[in-house]
């Protein structure tokens, strides 16, 4: 029985070559280049062109619509001395901001910028660990796992897609 090996394609070196200069560029905090680099290396270039403009345009979206509702957050929720209360508002306009994160991304005709708009508006609107990195990188793991969970389980039994469209 003999044992074949897929070929290292072009696009897969192109990738490589693209995180090494990330790697180079960014040395210190590579992780966000590195992982658009990735993904901005398509198929073709019009497709690369596509993706980029929906990161580029998703990041800074959600980042400035991150930063202003944070800020709103921050100016509404400083008065309210009761804890559990302000962080139930906190997260009430974190949901809400996702909506209009989301809403405006289909109002400009985006929707391909819609994924990441949501995560650079989490990533600016949200509180990560600080403390341990081990404690924060299990945390994040069990959030991603989470997420993912919560999220299959939306789509599964909240009104899902058909799997008959082509």
């Amino acid at each position: 029985m003999k044992i074949t090996f897929p070929k290292i394609g072009l696009r897969t070196i192109k990738t490589a070559i693209a995180v090494f200069l990330c790697l180079l560029l960014f040395p210190n905090e590579p992780f966000f280049a590195c992982m658009t680099s990735v993904f901005c290396v398509q198929d073709t270039v019009s497709n690369s062109i596509n993706m980029a403009i929906n990161r580029g345009l998703g990041t800074i979206l959600g980042a400035i619509i991150g930063l202003t509702f944070l800020i709103l957050c921050r100016f509404f929720t400083y008065e309210i001395d009761i804890y559990p209360i302000r962080k139930l508002l906190v997260y009430i306009t974190i949901a809400i901001g996702i909506i209009v994160v989301i809403y405006i991304c289909n109002l400009i005709k985006k929707p391909g910028a819609i994924n990441i708009s949501c995560i650079a508006f989490l990533a600016v609107t949200t509180v990560h660990a600080f403390t341990d990195p081990i404690f924060y990188a299990t945390n994040r793991t069990i959030e991603t796992l989470f997420g993912i969970f919560i999220g299959l389980l939306v789509n599964k039994f909240i009104s899902p897609p058909n799997s008959n469209k082509a």
